[in-house]
């Protein structure tokens, strides 16, 4: 009976935590918009990546003695990130491991229907900016020799909405 009451409780707090929302699906990098890597074809050329709701305005690559390469041009496209409302049922599976002297194993799979219980919802698709560059690494020896001290830069928006992501710049690509 208790192994039954235990399957039937992870069943219900499974499918309580599928409702929930997490982080976005199909955006690059949610907890960091910015990725950024060497371009195959052109050994000396940083490629990146920003996926946000503001578009990058410019892009820049900082050497610690002050030199910065500059972007030659910046392609962004408008993209609708996925989400929804939590109205419809949901489906989890639980499992479960004794210890401390219970051993045992418990599973469930537990339906959850949250406009039952006052369901939960995720905001409807955000617009969101993709935007790619390009950055032309000038004096690729000395990143070679110091790549752990360079900075990317990019910035987002304008106006009063202007920020500025800093990132490590990306490893360089053997010679």
């Amino acid at each position: 009976m208790k192994t039954s009451i235990l399957i039937l409780f992870s069943a219900i707090l499974t499918a309580a935590c599928t409702s929930q929302p997490g982080p976005p699906g199909g955006v690059a990098g949610a907890t960091n918009p910015v990725v950024s890597s060497f371009s195959p074809s052109e050994k000396d050329t940083l490629e990146i990546q920003v996926t946000d709701p503001q578009p990058v305005t410019a892009v820049e690559l900082a050497a610690p003695d002050g030199r910065v390469f500059l972007a030659d041009a910046i392609d962004r496209t408008r993209v609708i990130q996925q989400g929804g409302y939590g109205y419809g049922p949901d489906v989890g599976v639980g499992v479960g491991v004794g210890s401390g002297g219970h051993s045992g194993v418990g599973a469930g799979v537990g339906i959850g229907f949250p406009f039952i219980i006052g369901g939960t919802s995720t905001p409807p698709g955000q617009p969101l900016v993709r935007s790619f560059a390009r950055v032309r690494v000038g004096d690729m020896p000395a990143y070679r020799a110091q790549w752990e001290q360079w900075k990317l830069r990019v910035h987002l928006g304008e106006g009063p909405d202007e920020h500025v992501l800093e990132e490590p710049a990306p490893m360089p690509p053997p010679a």
